[in-house]
């Protein structure tokens, strides 16, 4: 048990006597007091006096003079309506630094998913689409949230559902065939010449019901996989696909299964049969629909008058072939808020096909520019390969500056690496329910919220114990300056952090955390003396706590897919 969950565990045990039958308690009971001085930890007695119709003060020092020291807590008292209770800081330290110092990489797990299977679909982008900055926030939302969940014992599948047929796709290859016949597609980027064509594609077609008409025809044939526009399709979609792939590994995504639109077509079709046969659905002017305005969600349009199938239909079939490939206890979906219709009707029609799973959406907002939002359909977005291209330039020209002595190989690796990570960290260290403004400039920056900031200060604390002629030791009670005890009981709060974020799906969490540490390290190294103490075992301790600190930073960082570097 972690030294926090320890400390809580003899704070509620020595409460639970104090009390007797009185009152129920539970460890969730403690808070963190508003003030160092009154303590480590706090139970407010509000509730116990209403119980009891007494004054909770009163209870309170009743309470408190009623209990005494335990292994890990050396005091407790009382202010107010409080029972406060103070750690023994040599006894809490030493428990601390075990547990990193023994955990390592695995220091922060818990057990709380054991025996549960998450399955995770994100990283959803169309196929003839550029990947753009706003694509940027799903994935790295969907590879944080696989891995904290993972970090909180529970079985995780990582898996993507990639649309290759959908109105978007047809209007690209509409573009091709009408407005660059013959023309030789480019080597390289194919992703973002197929995205380009199908803004300039929207634009030419605009409100035209004969180009519309065009369009919904080589949807057909696309989706009964015959016609002349099908070996267009296949070349392109592979182009497409390529592309996606490199970008995926790029950002490090590790997906268990890639779903493609056009193999779940023949599903969905018998889907759309089983509902009309059933009663789920009916059909309305042509087309077939769920009707769910009892429930408030409008009508779910499955089937389009036409014949083509809507998304709507085809995230049914995905989630029962989902269901039947991996029996997850719980299916989960990471889409943008503007699919917050589109979620609620598909969860309200599984329901009323008795689906057997769990399904949950994960939403975000969108993301915009410091000068407004962008529109893959207009065109005018910030095509990632072109943001990273400017990010990798600028840190590796700042990289050689501050590194002349190094390599071209080794500037371009630490460079490639920096990039990654700005991003990520930007697209994490806000609430997902909050419209990210993504400034470049700002997210590169070596001061501040960044992901810089706090790879620079795993960086110095690697420099610190490389350049140490003396070995770290857990030594806790060499570590006895305030802001010392400060930073171990800071490194205590992880696990509950980890824990924090798997319950509510938040990588903020662990963001904001991982700052607050790197902060209060940048505090302690401006007022101790680390390396040139002239005591050799208070250096060795102090150290020991550098160590502590460098390992909670790394798992914080590597729990929301961020690598962390030993050099800057």
């Amino acid at each position: 048990m972690y030294a926090l969950a320890t400390a809580k565990k003899e704070a509620y045990t020595a409460l639970k006597k104090a009390l007797g039958k009185q009152a129920g308690v539970t460890v969730d009971m403690l808070l963190t007091p508003p003030k160092p001085e009154y303590g480590d930890l706090s139970f407010p007695c509000f509730e116990l006096a209403k119980g009891l119709k007494r004054n909770p003060a009163e209870i309170a020092a009743e309470v408190a003079a009623k209990i005494g020291p335990s292994k890990l807590i050396s005091r407790i008292t009382s202010v107010g309506p409080y029972v406060n209770f103070t750690f023994d800081d040599a006894a809490f330290a030493a428990h601390i630094l075990s547990d990193v110092l023994k955990l390592k990489g695995r220091y922060g797990k818990s057990t709380t998913g054991k025996g549960k299977k998450v399955l995770i679909e994100y990283a959803n982008p169309n196929t003839h689409k550029e990947i753009h900055v706003g694509h940027l926030r799903n994935f790295s939302l969907g590879a944080a949230i696989v891995n904290i969940l993972r970090f909180n014992g529970y079985e995780v599948v990582p898996v993507s559902y990639i649309n290759d047929l959908g109105n978007n796709v047809a209007k690209c290859l509409w573009g091709l065939e009408k407005l660059h016949a013959g023309e030789e597609a480019p080597a390289e980027n194919r992703l973002n010449y197929l995205g380009k064509i199908y803004a300039e594609a929207n634009t030419a077609i605009g409100e035209d019901d004969a180009r519309k008409a065009e369009v919904s025809e080589i949807q057909r044939q696309l989706e009964l996989m015959e016609g002349e526009w099908v070996p267009l399709w296949k070349k392109t979609q592979k182009w497409s696909l390529e592309g996606l792939k490199e970008i995926f590994d790029q950002f490090g995504l590790e997906l268990a299964h890639i779903y493609l639109e056009h193999d779940l077509i023949n599903d969905t079709h018998e889907i759309v049969k089983r509902l009309l046969t059933e009663g789920v659905a009916k059909m309305s002017e042509g087309a077939v629909i769920v009707d769910l305005e009892e429930q408030g969600l409008g009508v779910n349009l499955l089937r389009k008058s036409d014949g083509t199938l809507l998304y709507n239909a085809k995230d049914l079939a995905l989630a029962f072939k989902k269901e039947g490939d991996y029996d997850a206890d719980r299916l989960m979906i990471i889409v943008d808020n503007r699919q917050s219709l589109a979620m609620r009707q598909l969860i309200a029609t599984l329901k009323l096909m008795n689906f057997p799973g769990d399904v949950q959406h994960l939403s975000y907002d969108m993301v915009t520019l410091p000068d407004g939002a962008m529109s893959s359909r207009k065109g005018n977005i910030v095509r990632w390969t072109d943001m990273y291209d400017a990010m990798f330039t600028n840190l590796v020209a700042e990289t050689s500056k501050r590194h002349p002595d190094w390599s071209a190989r080794k500037i371009s690796a630490n460079a490639k690496a920096l990039a990654i990570a700005s991003v990520k960290f930007v697209m994490l260290r806000q609430d997902p329910e909050k419209v990210l403004t993504f400034d470049m400039e700002e997210a590169m920056a070596a001061e501040g919220y960044t992901a810089p900031y706090i790879l620079y200060t795993v960086a110095r604390i690697y420099t610190l114990l490389n350049k140490a002629e003396i070995a770290p030791e857990e030594r806790p009670e060499l570590l006895v300056q305030p802001i010392e005890q400060t930073l171990l009981k800071l490194v205590a709060k992880f696990p509950d952090i980890v824990q924090l974020a798997g319950a509510t799906s938040r990588a903020s969490v662990i963001a904001q955390y991982a700052f607050e540490l790197s902060q209060e390290f940048a505090r302690y190294y401006e007022v101790v003396r680390i390396l040139d103490d002239v005591n050799h075992d208070r250096v060795a301790a102090r150290l020991g706590l550098l160590d502590v600190v460098r390992q909670t930073l790394s798992n914080a960082m590597s729990t929301l897919g961020i690598q962390v570097v030993k050099e800057m």
